[in-house]
């Protein structure tokens, strides 16, 4: 796939392991729950450094977050780990009522979400996480850019007082950020400054929306490519600041375009300043097993759909 085209850090569940372990270190209070999947998401790495402050809870995920949120009330942090699709499917209502209702301050990684869990299949790749975890009253919601940035992400997690909700795709992605990067609720980046269209990413989109943008300097085409790693809140003053600029944009990213982040940087414009949007994700429907790069072909969400999409934001705009 073009995004694996130049050079990576290390692959972002790795990521998530190790900065499980500096938080660890850093706050006793930290524990780690786990859901029969901790090699899989890589958890594995804090429980080989903490095995006391590790909870095997099994393939029992709504018990996963009901233990969570106990250990909420009694003074702990913790990371109850699983795949997104079981989080935003399998343990809803317990997420519902048991932790962002009461506000509880758990920290939930939702593991191999989109298009990169490929050959999973309908039941694992999970495309509707965003949706379902940004309309949740109390929960903020991430989707980090590079492994910099889902650090950032985890540290800002544990200043954050109630549930956070952040992303990891089972991928390895360019770097962007360096070591420097410093995460902020409701901040986005711009990444590239331009006058012709604002391509807003998050997540891993936002290295393609950067390839996107080379292919529209080739044709004099100048765009503003901003990444937006926190999607609730959202960073509604850049989005108009920018758009204001460019006159309209392209939303990109890794999840269901119903519901997602493209709808919340369209709320952000509507109820202000509405410009013509594009959507980049998956349409409505489920996500088939296949390659990753097949995948990405398929739902038209490579770099050449993106500054396709541009080029028929800037016709329409006029």
């Amino acid at each position: 796939m073009e995004v694996n085209k130049t050079r990576k850090s290390a692959e972002m569940r790795n990521i998530f392991g190790n900065t499980l372990v500096e938080l660890g270190k850093a706050y006793p209070e930290v524990v780690v729950l786990d859901a029969d999947l901790n090699t899989s998401s890589k958890a594995v790495i804090f429980k080989k450094a903490f095995p006391d402050r590790f909870i095997q809870v099994g393939i029992a995920e709504q018990n996963l977050f009901g233990i969570a949120a106990g250990l909420a009330l009694t003074g702990f942090v913790p990371f109850p780990s699983t795949f997104a699709a079981f989080v935003s499917r399998r343990a809803l209502d317990q997420i519902a009522i048991s932790i962002s209702y009461p506000n509880l301050n758990v920290k939930i990684p939702g593991s191999y979400v989109g298009l990169p869990t490929s050959r999973a299949g309908a039941s694992h790749n999970c495309i509707e996480d965003i949706a379902i975890m940004r309309v949740m009253p109390n929960m903020h919601v991430a989707d980090p850019a590079d492994g910099w940035d889902l650090r950032a992400i985890m540290l800002k997690a544990m200043e954050t007082e109630g549930p956070v909700y952040f992303r990891i795709p089972r991928i390895a992605l360019d770097d962007i950020f360096d070591e420097t990067h410093h995460f902020e609720w409701g901040k986005g980046k711009i990444l590239r400054a331009g006058t012709d269209v604002t391509l807003f990413g998050t997540g891993m989109m936002t290295s393609l929306c950067l390839r996107a943008a080379d292919l529209l300097l080739q044709e004099g085409i100048h765009p503003e490519v901003i990444h937006l790693g926190s999607i609730k809140p959202v960073d509604q003053e850049l989005v108009l600041e920018s758009t204001s600029r460019t006159g309209c944009a392209v939303t990109a990213e890794n999840a269901s375009i119903i519901g997602g982040f493209g709808d919340a940087v369209m709320e952000a414009l509507s109820e202000s300043r509405p410009v013509p949007v594009f959507r980049i994700g998956v349409r409505d429907q489920f996500v088939e097993s296949g390659g990753i790069d097949e995948l990405f072909t398929l739902h038209q969400m490579q770099p050449e759909h993106i500054a396709n999409a541009a080029r028929k934001m800037m016709r329409v705009k006029g």
